[in-house]
């Protein structure tokens, strides 16, 4: 939501000169890539431990990953299809195989097509690695462990790793190659393994709610390459939240947040397909430059968790149903079991 509040709120931020604290809020509201990085590293850890190191469970990870993903995916190139441009037959495949952000010489293929993808790209990326990385991770010690997240971090803060090249107001022309974000996923998969194996008593809460009140002051305050001070609070926000005994958790875990985090891959990937229909709406043309009247500013963030909602409840959940069945028809017998 942070990502989407970025891309609808920080153009009027600016435009209406709001105080700048908050515009600040909301012109660095795309770092909440870097969450998007590090808790995915530390979900597929601490879910897949264990469970990948033979050929049948790496092929069981790829599987679960492209029926998880990939039908949203495809649902948001096609909504951008009029809207798109003439991207290219080459840039198109890149985009339909998700490799667009891999490209050394153009790193501004990345937010092609449908911009927000880039990050997907990037998932691709960690996806195909991390059944590889992931059994090399386990045979660490905790400590080792600890000391692999911290450098990790370390990287990410003082390499400015998530911090674009230019002000991402511009397009994101600048967008970093996946190996460039790969420590937010590593230290993501570093601290999944140690919660992994640290006793409930060695958790601190408390620290939760202070790693939020730095989020909050870092995206207020901090303009430029040391928004990449956000990897630290970041990081022990995942870790603590994990815990499960905050209220946060139990708000988090009630049924219109349940339903709004099911529907926050939708969101994010939805909300430029949805802006520009709605620009078609207002406007009757499909060229972004022409001016609306700022009508579409308002309604589309409605409109969008509205359509990502229906979206997650009935394409993204029984497709990713549907694509489990088949693989697991189509699969069976062919490697040996993990």
């Amino acid at each position: 939501m942070q990502v989407v509040c970025y891309h609808f709120g920080a153009g009027f931020a600016q435009r209406y000169n709001l105080p700048r604290p908050l515009t600040n809020l909301l012109t660095n509201g795309w770092t909440a890539v870097t969450l998007f990085f590090i808790l995915s590293g530390f979900i597929l850890s601490y879910t897949y431990s264990g469970q990948i190191a033979r050929p049948a469970g790496k092929l069981r990870f790829w599987e679960a990953r492209f029926a998880r993903i990939y039908p949203v995916y495809l649902l948001a190139l096609l909504l951008s299809w009029p809207f798109r441009g003439n991207p290219g037959l080459g840039l198109s495949i890149a985009v339909f195989t998700m490799v667009q952000a891999w490209n050394p010489f153009h790193p501004n293929y990345g937010g092609a097509w449908n911009s927000p993808a880039w990050t997907l790209s990037t998932e691709a990326f960690f996806y195909l690695l991390f059944p590889f990385f992931l059994p090399l991770l386990e045979k660490c010690s905790i400590r080792t462990l600890r000391y692999l997240a911290a450098a990790a971090i370390l990287v990410v803060l003082l390499g400015h790793t998530m911090t674009p090249s230019v002000d991402p107001l511009t397009r994101l022309t600048g967008l970093p190659l996946p190996v460039f974000r790969s420590p937010e996923f590593l230290a993501g998969m570093a601290l999944g393994l140690i919660f992994l194996r640290t006793p409930r008593r060695q958790r601190h809460l408390a620290l939760g709610y202070a790693a939020i009140l730095a989020i909050i002051v870092i995206l207020m305050f901090v303009k430029g390459p040391w928004l990449s001070l956000l990897a630290i609070p970041l990081s022990v926000l995942i870790y603590e939240l994990a815990a499960g005994e905050t209220l946060l958790v139990r708000l988090l875990g009630s049924k219109p947040f349940l339903l709004l985090g099911g529907a926050s891959y939708a969101i994010y990937l939805l909300q430029e397909p949805v802006r520009s229909w709605m620009h078609f709406a207002v406007t009757g043309s499909t060229d972004l430059r022409v001016a609306t009247g700022g009508i579409d500013t308002f309604l589309s963030p409605v409109i969008l968790v509205a359509f990502s909602i229906g979206v997650f409840l009935f394409w993204e959940e029984p497709m990713r149903k549907w694509l489990r069945s088949w693989f697991k028809r189509h699969s069976a017998g062919r490697l040996p079991a993990a």
